[in-house]
């Protein structure tokens, strides 16, 4: 991702020094819903894991439209405001009374925080062709199908309101600029829904000898 994070630099170089504006880049801004388009693929490292162990699974986001695009850059987030949610299904009824822990977070603006630091911690710009990805960690205490037994289908939603102002977190001294901010930015944030890839995951008893297996 060193495309991805020069291309950053230098919007944020601009932002700071209040010089980019809509042609900077060329007129790259639009609207048509053909030419921004992402994939999410989920890559397990395993596919077979001992019951009681975490999932171990890779997400990259590929650019396959016609401009570069701001994605968020918090991919999955458990207890936050997260674009992509993930889920076990379609495998053997769990125990009664078998539910995962619930979390919750907040986050908050201080009151020196420019448009360009904000515009830095919730986005990232997508190359053409390119892939932003992390790795995610499921774990049994969240996702207690990892504690049963059997085959789990494995999938997940990526969905964003493509909102570039800064409304993640509460915001006690809002930015008085922030819609002409995002007008003077070269590209535009993907929005939309989409769905995973499918991956079929087999939890398997402590002592199998599958367990282990890619």
């Amino acid at each position: 991702m060193s495309t991805c994070c020069f291309l950053r630099d230098v919007v944020l170089l601009f932002l700071t020094l209040g010089m980019l504006e809509p042609t900077a880049f060329g007129n790259t801004r639009t609207h048509d819903a053909d030419r921004m388009q992402i994939e999410v693929r989920l890559i397990p490292k395993r596919r077979t894991i001992k019951a009681g162990e975490p999932l171990e699974v890779r997400v990259e986001i590929w650019n396959v439209s016609t401009q570069p695009l701001f994605i968020r850059k918090n991919i999955f987030e458990l207890c936050g405001d997260s674009p992509l949610s993930l889920r076990l299904e379609l495998g053997p009824p769990l125990k009664p009374g078998t539910l995962g822990h619930g979390c919750a977070a907040d986050c908050l603006y201080q009151p020196e925080d420019s448009f360009a630091k904000r515009l830095l911690i919730f986005w990232a710009i997508l190359p053409l062709q390119d892939f932003y990805g992390t790795v995610v960690y499921l774990d049994p205490d969240t996702f207690p199908q990892l504690n049963t037994p059997g085959r789990w289908r494995l999938r997940g939603t990526y969905k964003s309101r493509g909102d570039l102002s800064s409304s993640f977190c509460f915001d006690p001294t809002p930015l008085p600029d922030n819609a002409e901010q995002v007008k003077r930015l070269p590209y535009e944030a993907w929005q939309g829904q989409v769905d995973t890839n499918t991956i079929w995951i087999e939890v398997v008893r402590a002592g199998s000898s599958a367990a282990g297996k890619k």
